[in-house]
């Protein structure tokens, strides 16, 4: 999979506590690999040598990762150091990257009705059936997080990124048709 076969290709990654989860799509209905990378001890240098791995076998056009700056991260101060340490990563890459809230995640969700965590994963299991099998069961507030959870976190960041990027695909048409039509009236 090193060779590009598509024009535009997202590597989506969301670090955990044990590594990192992460997904490959060349479009909101085409996934072209996930998974999760164990790294023992969780450290930063082992971490980025895994997503430089990763970068060189997918030659991402770009890489999303969650925005902790944004109100409703939960993120702990080792997890956004590593995020920002991947950027500057992908920046050496020369890949461009792209930040997405956990609100940018929910509202792409919404028109499904998916509002939780949970809820969202199953909304792209039904999208992607080659993930229902790794749908981890709900979990209870006492319950720990299972692990293919941050798959689905992965996921829901390049599927939020393709939701955007249609978005304001559709609003430079709108504009662009605006545009046309005041040039138009100006000239009758």
């Amino acid at each position: 999979m090193s060779n590009r076969t598509s024009e535009f290709r997202v590597l989506a990654i969301d670090p955990t506590t044990r590594g990192f989860a992460f997904a490959v799509m060349e479009g909101p209905r085409d996934l072209i690999d996930w998974g999760v990378k164990s790294v023992r001890p969780a450290k930063q240098a082992r971490c980025l040598a895994g997503v430089a791995a990763q970068i060189t076998l997918f030659a991402p056009s770009v890489i999303v990762l969650e925005d902790t700056a944004k109100r409703g991260s939960r993120r702990c101060l080792r997890v956004r150091r590593l995020i920002d340490a991947i950027r500057n990563l992908a920046v050496r890459a020369g890949v461009r990257t792209r930040l997405i809230s956990r609100r940018q995640v929910k509202n792409a969700f919404a028109t499904s009705g998916a509002t939780t965590k949970h809820q969202i994963a199953v909304a792209i299991a039904e999208q992607l059936p080659e993930l229902a099998d790794r749908l981890p069961p709900y979990r209870n507030s006492w319950m720990s997080e299972d692990y293919r959870m941050n798959i689905f976190d992965a996921v829901a960041l390049a599927l939020a990124f393709f939701a955007l990027r249609e978005e304001r695909r559709l609003k430079r048409m709108v504009a662009k048709h605006h545009e046309n039509k005041t040039a138009a009236n100006r000239r009758n």
